[in-house]
């Protein structure tokens, strides 16, 4: 398992959304793949990753939403239309087809993030993410 390479086990085509996707249409997609994170891409140009929507990020919002008392319901309803461009997060951690299934391990423990955009030199060719690590290292 050491010497498993990101290519081998990534998704090569990874769930993207524009960044003026809403965040409502966003969670559904998250659902319905199971998937915890989804690439943001500029709407302009779908090959620049600006961000992951994760649903941590979310849950945050959600969380935010709830404490505002009489207003929570409409604070929910708003978190549905706000465009993922502007909750996504924008610091990206990214690894290269060619790092080892152990990098992608250590960097999501140390970073504390489930999904990692996965580059062959400059392109973006997938995704990784803590299921896909799962598959292959427990069944």
């Amino acid at each position: 398992m050491l010497d498993i390479k990101l290519k081998d086990i990534m998704c090569d085509h990874p769930i993207k959304v524009k960044d003026t996707t809403s965040a409502g249409s966003a969670a559904h997609l998250l659902l319905r793949h199971q998937i915890n994170g989804i690439l943001v891409v500029k709407s302009d140009d779908p090959n620049q990753l600006v961000g992951i929507l994760t649903t941590t990020d979310l849950l945050r919002l959600i969380n935010g939403a709830l404490s505002q008392g009489k207003q929570r319901l409409h604070a929910l309803k708003k978190i549905g239309f706000t465009s993922v461009g502007d909750i996504a997060s924008k610091k990206i951690i990214s690894l290269q087809t060619t790092d080892s299934i152990m990098k992608a391990i250590a960097l999501m423990h140390r970073k504390n993030i489930h999904t990692i955009p996965v580059y062959d030199k400059n392109k973006l060719v997938g995704v990784i993410g803590k299921h896909d690590i799962l598959n292959v290292a427990l069944i």
